[in-house]
């Protein structure tokens, strides 16, 4: 037995669970055609198998009554570093953390609760994000059309907690899951993590945060403890979020921004003039052939715009800029590191 469980510690969930579907197909082979010997082995694994599966259904269904609040972010790194904080307080048994793999601050969004909005989000990511295509099929509890599902489905006694900072990505999620929950009865409660940080005067190395990331772990684990109730959103407030979701799914831009206090759709090209701007701002960083790591222009645009739109992009806009002459490129195309770029030389 040891060995066995040695076994299944080296393998993934995907991999444990097509274990256990192998298993269960043996069984009913068993059960129809196996010999006597085989039947009786198969029905007792049957009755094995059901209680076990009964004792796993009531610890979830205790587990579901203990969990008050149902918190929901729009990043798997969120998600981790809100659980870990949870654990620490002691309010992990409460709350339920549920979070979008996404990245609403680009692609299209038109129709975006519907199967065929969501397909045509997906064509667009699989063109112009390579970070999607290779990572599509991972998480696959945490992509849109499944969490769709789930935000409709959080049932009217639990407390929903949305987590958001201000940037383009988490305000159109928060508009977003706003209109999923436009027939929902029960408030909603938000926690805005850049007003919260300015309204409490929490000093923070990186300034006033733009993303829930740049927040210290010490202030995070504040901010938690008193805020992890989330605090109701006002009902006009919440009605006016709802419109702006229809707005911006009705420009149906592929970059938003954010801009004086709200989310704003934006031609692609709108942080072209960073890019190149970072690159100007780095000629320190040059080597002896006038490149500068591609990485680090990245960074630099994004000390500059304090916009968070995913590497990816970025990345597609530089490639559009080489590919204009605007930018030269040395190294090999594809990940940051590979590569490196400097000003071009247009006639």
């Amino acid at each position: 037995m040891e060995k066995l469980y040695e076994s299944l510690n080296q393998f993934s969930e995907k991999d444990l669970r097509m274990y256990f579907y192998n298993l269960l197909n043996t069984v009913d082979r068993y059960c129809k055609d196996g010999s006597f010997e085989e039947k009786r082995l198969a029905e007792g694994l049957v009755n094995i198998l059901q209680n076990n599966l009964n004792e796993v259904r009531n610890h979830q269904l205790q587990k579901d009554e203990l969990q008050q609040y149902v918190h929901l972010v729009f990043s798997l790194s969120d998600a981790g570093s809100l659980k870990v904080t949870l654990n620490k307080i002691g309010k992990q048994t409460q709350c339920k953390v549920l979070a979008f793999n996404d990245w609403f601050s680009i692609g299209p969004i038109s129709n975006l609760d519907t199967t065929t909005g969501q397909q045509n989000r997906c064509f667009w990511l699989m063109e112009y994000d390579e970070a999607f295509r290779y990572g599509q099929h991972f998480n696959q509890e945490h992509q849109l059309d499944n969490m769709v599902k789930v935000v409709k489905d959080i049932p009217e006694n639990k407390t929903i907690v949305i987590w958001c900072a201000d940037n383009a990505h988490d305000q159109t999620g928060l508009r977003f899951v706003l209109h999923l929950l436009r027939e929902r009865k029960q408030p909603v409660n938000v926690v805005n993590v850049t007003e919260i940080v300015k309204a409490t005067k929490l000093q923070n190395k990186e300034g006033v945060p733009y993303a829930r990331s740049l927040i210290d772990h010490d202030h995070f684990q504040e901010i938690l403890r008193n805020y992890f109730k989330g605090v109701p959103l006002d009902p006009s407030q919440r009605r006016r979020y709802e419109s702006e979701w229809l707005i911006l799914a009705r420009e149906n831009h592929v970059l938003r921004l954010w801009e004086e206090g709200t989310v704003r759709s934006c031609d692609e090209n709108s942080l072209d003039e960073v890019i190149i701007r970072s690159v100007m701002e780095l000629e320190q960083e040059q080597d002896e052939d006038g490149f500068i790591k591609a990485g680090r222009v990245v960074e630099k645009m994004f000390d500059i715009s304090r916009q968070l739109v995913g590497y990816s992009f970025i990345s597609y806009r530089i490639w559009i800029l080489v590919n204009q002459g605007i930018l030269m490129f040395r190294g090999i195309p594809g990940a940051l590191h590979q590569f490196s770029i400097k000003l071009g030389t247009l006639d």
